[in-house]
């Protein structure tokens, strides 16, 4: 009598198991997934003419240390259209001044120092201008 019991009881946890199963995937199968994008490319990237350049100069701020003059700002065109601008002064490999640029339409940017300790940059130490632009 204990077989048939075995047996009655191994078969109703089979089908336990088999219903079981079958409802939980109910729940689980139905996944939105948003269409994207992904990939790699590659594309020529090339340099902008810088030309028409023009320095504001600005009295300086410690005319006792021999500093006559500072550049406070840059104004320049560029040969293509830019979306994000900046630009820095040089004294051999050392930065010693630059800041942001805007642009009020089309490709003529003006540049206001912002970086140094007075944000601007004395003139005798000045051997380099550095333009960085994004477009």
């Amino acid at each position: 009598m204990h077989r048939h019991l075995v047996a009655k009881v191994v078969g109703a946890a089979v089908l336990l198991t088999a219903l079981g199963g079958g409802v939980a995937s109910a729940f689980t199968a139905g996944n939105t997934v948003n269409q994207s994008f992904a990939g790699e490319g590659v594309g020529v990237v090339s340099g902008y003419t810088v030309y028409n350049v023009h320095y504001t100069i600005a009295q300086s701020n410690t005319p006792g240390l021999g500093n006559d003059a500072n550049i406070s700002g840059v104004s320049f065109n560029l040969d293509h259209a830019a979306t994000s601008v900046g630009y820095a002064l040089y004294d051999g490999g050392t930065a010693v001044g630059g800041g942001s640029c805007t642009t009020s339409g089309g490709n003529l940017w003006t540049c206001q120092a912002s970086v140094s300790p007075d944000g601007y940059a004395p003139v005798y130490q000045v051997t380099g201008l550095d333009i960085t632009a994004v477009g």
